[in-house]
């Protein structure tokens, strides 16, 4: 089951009607596509004229792009819009209602002032951090969906594919440091951490994971004093500054020699020259 709608039975502003929304379920109410609008519509009473109905779409300030509450998205619709809106009418309509009235109006929408009142629109969320083991929980009408990451699938992305279970190559024993995994094999998703002895520095990452492909997911980590770490550090900035300086000095000399090149073309053809 996916997110469900939920109102109020009692108008209020914009701001007002975010924080019932969101003490009462998860926020105002967020429409991904026509068809949600759609849907949502036929859930909400019928009223006939104002005040309708709140839903999560503001702006700052006028020409400001419109934009959803919680995820930002942009979407609006080719046919959501009430004709000729949205027209900040008043200077200040940075807030959306959603008509639930009968014929052409009903389902569209119209840019109106934060500070009128009006009923809050709801959802409630079914996604849960616990959803998906190994993936983003994804929510639609009536349908929650786990998005897994590479090398997991199920309903909740709680298998491991065997193709992924392939193991990485050994880690060589660090100097100076403990390198702790999560696991003895180094199968598919194992994690390799680094603790530096004490005056020690940690360079590249901390951890390196095993992929899906049997590599790990970046050089070994390693411990460094501080005054080595900071020899890297200089050392790099210098061959920044050479690689600088080789590339202007050969800009120069390209530059010097177009010149060149152009002075002995005028001296050749002087009537060309004083032609132009």
């Amino acid at each position: 089951m996916g997110w469900t709608y939920h109102y109020s039975n009692v108008t209020m502003n914009w701001a007002a009607a975010r924080k019932w929304c969101q003490a009462k379920f998860t926020d105002m109410v967020v429409i991904q596509n026509q068809l949600e609008n759609d849907y949502l519509v036929s859930l909400l009473p019928q009223r006939n004229s104002s005040p309708y109905f709140w839903i999560g779409i503001t702006r700052t300030y006028a020409n400001e792009t419109w934009r959803w509450i919680g995820n930002n998205s942009t979407w609006m619709g080719s046919e959501s819009w009430d004709e000729n809106e949205p027209n900040n009418d008043h200077s200040a309509e940075f807030c959306v209602e959603i008509y639930t009235s009968r014929g052409r109006k009903r389902g569209k929408w119209n840019d109106e002032k934060c500070s009128v009142l009006k009923y809050a629109t709801c959802y409630k969320t079914e996604c849960t951090n616990m959803t998906c083991d190994r993936g983003r929980c994804h929510e639609t009408i009536n349908k929650v969906t786990c998005l897994c990451e590479p090398g997991f699938v199920g309903d909740r992305c709680e298998t491991v594919l065997p193709a992924a279970a392939a193991d990485c190559p050994p880690v060589p024993d660090p100097d100076n440091e403990v390198l702790s995994c999560s696991s003895t094999n180094h199968t598919f998703n194992t994690t390799c951490r680094v603790t530096c002895s004490f005056g020690l520095l940690t360079i590249a990452s901390a951890h390196i994971t095993c992929q899906t492909n049997g590599l790990w997911s970046g050089p070994r980590p390693a411990c460094a004093s501080y005054k080595k770490a900071l020899l890297a550090v200089a050392g790099s900035g210098a061959i920044s500054i050479l690689c600088c300086i080789c590339f202007c000095w050969m800009q120069h000399r390209k530059r010097k020699k177009i010149n060149q090149i152009s002075q002995g073309v005028e001296e050749a053809n002087p009537s060309s020259a004083l032609s132009g």
